[in-house]
């Protein structure tokens, strides 16, 4: 039988020379694929490939030259992170923040990203022009923004009170970058307990239901993102008392559930665990769903919870109905490629759909 070849890393040419000359040194066959020997040149990528057999043995030594793939996991840090343009929908999302930091006795963490572009220059015909204009626009963002900042600050301070804001520990970042990147790296980096975020809901001019950035951290991120569309109510924690969490029956719905009651643990709130399904499959829907409620109120004897099901086709539509006739306050999903986020976020669906524009949501993810 052949032996498998499997390619082990992509590599320029001069360093994937260096690997094979390390490889053979060891005894591991190894051979060299791209590599355009024709036009006297090398292919950017080349493919560095070994015997299958051999994979174990040529793992100490990948990683001896380019480093470990792995890392370690970040521990996370008892912050709560709230990115901020200096909109209104993002000092809505700050006076959330403050609370929720205020109940779990977190460090408030405010993230500004001024958005760079992808060039300063631009090409005329063989040569390469500097852009002066955008360079000085770009420096006079950045010169503007700690007082924008301090001006933010000032009016949540002032919405908030001197002393209640005193209470809490606050720091705030401002960077020049790309937003959803820079703020993807942050929380990977220092993963926070939460980020919150404000959105813009959805107008004629732009009928998408929510910003490219937004919609980037809460599909990437790693950690729990808190929405607050800009047109929900401004909520009052101390007054929160129902949260629903949309269950598809995945075993990730445990796991998400756990963080959710340990977040909502300083406050008195009910949790909901509701399941929207198809009306054939009503009988084996309420069996898995009462399987479900019994296993929590096994594992969370003081929390509050209820197990609730609705029969219906049209998931957004029973939803949204819910929310509005049992005023739920937020509601929380887990990210699947396969269950109820993936529907909602579909840009032909959101355009019909504007419900959750007014509902709070948070975002756990598998």
């Amino acid at each position: 039988m052949e032996e498998k070849l499997i390619t082990i890393a992509l590599l320029p040419y001069s360093k994937a020379e260096i690997l094979r000359s390390l490889l053979e040194a060891e005894g591991i066959e190894c051979t060299l694929e791209n590599v355009n020997l024709i036009q006297g040149a090398v292919a950017t990528g080349v493919k560095v490939r070994i015997y299958e057999k051999d994979v174990k043995k040529a793992y100490p030594i990948l990683d001896q030259m380019l480093g470990k793939v792995t890392k370690e996991k970040q521990k996370s840090e008892n912050t709560v992170l709230v990115p901020v343009d200096f909109s209104n929908y993002s000092f809505k999302a700050a006076l959330m923040a403050f609370e929720i930091a205020q109940k779990l006795k977190s460090k408030l963490l405010f993230y500004h990203v001024i958005p760079q572009p992808d060039f300063f220059s631009m090409p005329y015909s063989d040569v390469v022009a500097f852009n002066s204009g955008l360079y000085e626009h770009l420096k006079e963002q950045e010169e503007l923004a700690n007082p924008r900042f301090s001006t933010f600050l000032g009016k949540l301070t002032d919405y908030i009170g001197p002393n209640n804001w005193k209470a809490i520990k606050s720091e705030h970042i401002i960077k020049m970058g790309y937003p959803e990147d820079d703020i993807l790296f942050y929380a990977d980096q220092h993963p926070p307990r939460l980020i919150v975020m404000g959105i813009k809901g959805p107008d004629e001019d732009t009928p998408d239901i929510m910003g490219s950035t937004t919609a980037g951290v809460i599909y990437k991120s790693n950690v729990p993102v808190l929405v607050i569309p800009e047109k929900a109510p401004l909520l009052n924690l101390a007054s929160m008392k129902k949260v629903v969490y949309a269950t598809n029956f995945d075993d990730k719905d445990f796991q998400s559930i756990d963080k959710l009651l340990g977040l909502l643990k300083p406050f008195d709130a009910k949790l909901y665990c509701l399941h929207i399904g198809a009306t054939d499959d009503k009988e084996w829907d309420e069996a898995k769903l009462e399987s479900m409620g019994n296993l929590l109120k096994k594992n969370y004897t003081d929390a509050q919870i209820e197990c609730v099901i609705v029969h219906g086709n049209d998931i957004l539509a029973e939803l949204e109905k819910y929310i509005e006739q049992n005023s739920i306050d937020i509601l929380s999903l887990t990210t699947h490629k396969r269950n109820m986020i993936t529907r909602i976020f579909n840009p032909s669906i959101a355009r019909k759909m504007v419900f959750h524009v007014k509902t709070p949501f948070l975002v756990f993810h598998s």
